[in-house]
């Protein structure tokens, strides 16, 4: 036995089996960790977070237990599909996951709230963008094309010759012409809300027309109206006090889209970036 012991061929088969035996608990322990699914404290309560923000109550224990078994379910197909490999063709899944790492690197950019200092050669710089339109208070008297066809502009201009000269001088929208959907005066709109409820052309108009005057007859995406231009303030720069909020937001958006930015080309710098051509068909 002691000859046997002292042979080249037992000990190397001695440590062969060793090897063999620690190979396994170490490939049993990392087999098991890759297929343990441990549902914590902190799973636990986000689960009842959730339900609790649904239903305006805490779960019962019924309720708590088809929670944790549905978040067992979830994770455990989840983790097939990620073995079968069904993430890695679906554009979904991937455009998905692009956004989440997107949100991330909008979190890791580090932009700061800005200070006036830093606002102003902003705001000075985009001046045209915080530019206010010019602002109107009108009446209309309105005419519908479809209700009296050809007629519509023979009787606006015949009003529009009365009002013109009429003692004393009409300044509101007389009780004539046709019903209308929106209101008939308009006081200190911007030329930009007008748009939007009469069409870009109309209030087009309007800015070059003479101020405490009837004037038409003028088309509309309605119809044909008279208009009293009551009065007329030209395009104005507001100070940035007043827009601070949304110079801020604005300043913001650019630098964080510019750190994305920057985050991005770092991150693809790490690739080999290879386009191959196809064909184009017959030129």
């Amino acid at each position: 036995m002691k000859r046997l012991l002292r042979e080249p061929l037992v000990h190397f088969l001695a440590i062969g089996l060793l090897l063999f035996v620690v190979y396994g608990l170490v490939n049993d322990d990392q087999s098991d960790r890759g297929n343990r699914i441990d549902i914590t404290e902190a799973d636990i309560a986000q689960l009842v977070a959730i339900f609790s923000k649904q239903w305006q109550r805490q779960p019962t224990e019924k309720e708590l237990q088809a929670l944790v078994d549905g978040r067992i379910r979830e994770e455990v197909l989840y983790r097939e599909a990620l073995a079968m490999g069904l993430d890695k063709e679906d554009t979904i899944v991937r455009r998905r996951l692009a956004q989440k790492v997107e949100f991330l690197m909008g979190d890791a950019s580090g932009v700061a709230e800005p200070d006036d200092a830093t606002l102003r050669p902003y705001f000075e710089a985009n001046a045209e963008r915080y530019r206010e339109p010019p602002r109107l208070s009108f009446s209309h008297v309105y005419f519908s094309t479809d209700k009296r066809g050809e007629q519509a502009l023979a009787d606006a201009e015949r009003l529009l010759e009365r009002l013109r000269t009429a003692s004393p001088r009409v300044t509101q929208a007389p009780d004539e012409g046709d019903p209308f959907m929106l209101p008939r005066v308009y006081v200190d709109k911007r030329t930009d809300e007008i748009a939007r409820d009469f069409g870009q052309a109309f209030s087009l108009q309007l800015i070059d027309l003479a101020p405490k005057q009837w004037h038409g007859p003028l088309l509309s995406a309605y119809g044909i109206h008279l208009v009293y231009l009551g009065s007329r303030e030209g395009a104005s720069q507001p100070p940035l006090e007043r827009l601070r909020a949304r110079v801020a937001n604005d300043w913001l958006v650019e630098q964080r889209q510019a750190a994305d930015e920057r985050i991005y080309q770092q991150l693809r710098a790490r690739y080999r970036i290879s386009v191959l051509s196809e064909p184009t068909g017959e030129q």
